[in-house]
């Protein structure tokens, strides 16, 4: 409600006996009180917007779940591991001291004393959090600052541990799913709780008795609802291993690989070729598999939904004689499996 609003509802509510023309001592004393009940209104709409959890974001929204459930934000984490140095003399690697993988820097963890040359492992982590520190193997290999008598450093093993925070959407989805289907006494849901508080899981299906009774399998995917990495799926089962009632037999998995050749005549547009055509179809269909992936209803991959996506893709007028995995129908999917794109093929 505007300020006008309001003076208008105040002076059609005060006595015609008063002088209440623009300019009048009446007039100018209720405007002022109009705009001091105008922001008092604006305040109250602030208030009730904040009753509702979707206006709800980042800080306000956290503590907002916290104190109605009980569930918390999962944390960002620093990607961590060791990497293998070659010492040419005897040395000290203290905590801090830096590493690098290009401009993703490194620090060790603990304080290591070198006696003698040869190659020693060092225990570091990502000096920010989040999934910039996942790193292959082999990709540290830099000092951002000289260390004395440590001539190479490697990394034997991938950085996988890495994950941002969690997002607001995924955040608010647990708290409905708190609400709609909640955890207790071991059931189903509560698993996917236990799950899906572990910083890097995102989609988690759950399978009760899959191999008798008493024995529950969980199947996770990580943030971005891709395949969990080994060290995820041990997370996670470390986690649930402190959480389970007594006697249950967990095992957790992560997703299975459904591999997907596309197939098709393809029409250009002007301008464009299928060598710099086929990287955009693949990241447009690898965007889209991301949105199914461990769909609760999902059993088949709709080759009209692809369609539909090819031609959104940038660079494609049109196309024909689409096939996928070589059929001309649907692909079916298990409960597990994850579509990925492996191959696309202009015929």
């Amino acid at each position: 409600m505007s300020v006008e609003t309001i003076h208008q509802k105040i002076l059609n509510n005060t006595n015609d006996n008063f002088d209440k023309s623009l300019g009048s001592w009446t007039y100018d004393i209720e405007k002022a009180v109009a705009i001091e009940l105008n922001e008092h209104v604006v305040l109250t709409d602030d208030i009730i917007d904040k009753i509702n959890i979707e206006n709800l974001t980042g800080d306000e929204l956290t503590r907002f779940i916290f104190q109605r459930t009980g569930v918390m934000r999962v944390a960002a984490t620093k990607a961590s591991g060791t990497v293998l140095i070659t010492a040419t003399n005897a040395t000290v690697v203290n905590v801090g001291d830096l590493f690098a993988a290009d401009d993703v820097f490194y620090e060790a963890t603990e304080t290591t004393t070198i006696t003698a040359p040869g190659q020693y492992r060092i225990n570091v982590q990502a000096v920010e959090f989040g999934s910039g520190g996942n790193v292959p193997v082999g990709a540290i290999n830099a000092f951002p600052t000289t260390l004395v008598n440590v001539a190479t450093v490697t990394n034997e093993s991938a950085f996988e541990n890495g994950f941002p925070e969690e997002t607001d959407a995924s955040l608010r989805q647990r708290y409905y799913d708190k609400l709609q289907r909640p955890g207790k006494a071991g059931n189903k849901y509560h698993y996917r709780e236990w799950a899906q508080s572990v910083a890097g899981v995102g989609k988690v299906k759950v399978f009760p008795r899959w191999d008798g009774p008493l024995t529950v399998k969980v199947a996770v995917l990580d943030v971005d609802n891709e395949l969990a990495s080994t060290q995820l799926i041990t997370d996670v089962f470390d986690y649930i291993e402190t959480e389970r009632p007594f006697g249950a037999d967990v095992t957790v998995v992560t997703g299975e690989a459904l591999e997907i050749d596309v197939s098709a005549t393809f029409t250009f547009k002007n301008g464009y070729a299928f060598a710099q055509v086929e990287a955009f179809i693949k990241e447009k269909l690898t965007a889209y598999f991301k949105t199914i992936a461990f769909d609760e209803d999902l059993t088949y991959i709709s080759q009209a939904q692809i369609g539909r996506e090819l031609l959104s893709v940038e660079g494609i007028e049109d196309y024909a004689n689409l096939t996928l995995n070589g059929s001309t129908g649907n692909i079916p999917i298990s409960e597990i499996q994850v579509p990925t794109i492996r191959n696309v093929v202009n015929v």
